[in-house]
């Protein structure tokens, strides 16, 4: 058990990294256990445009039947969850995801 949670751990942090290293990427709370909170926030947008873009890139991510993340309202305004936890998720699955995730925001 506490091998699998030290890999959730050490994968949540790769993909804080990478959303880090990307412009546009932003973490909404420290990553301090396997849970991501997350945004993608193109420049000039109204915070009903940037809802609207969270929802939809998140609804095409969920089309995609790759993965499925929860929307959550932040201070009023959508965001999105990754808890990377299930068993028998390894780095690969991540790295696949956060491909996806690039993808989609398009």
């Amino acid at each position: 058990m506490h091998r699998r949670h030290s890999r959730d751990l050490e994968n949540a942090q790769w993909l804080a990294d990478q959303l880090r290293a990307l412009p546009h990427w932003r973490l909404l709370a420290p990553v301090s256990l396997q849970t991501l909170c997350i945004r993608h926030e193109p420049p000039g947008l109204t915070p009903e445009a940037l809802d609207h873009h969270t929802l939809t890139w998140l609804a095409r991510l969920h089309a995609s039947g790759s993965a499925w993340l929860t929307p959550a309202l932040l201070e009023g305004r959508w965001m999105v969850r990754i808890s990377i936890g299930s068993i028998p998720t390894e780095r690969s699955h991540v790295e696949a995801l956060w491909r996806e995730l690039r993808d989609v925001v398009g």
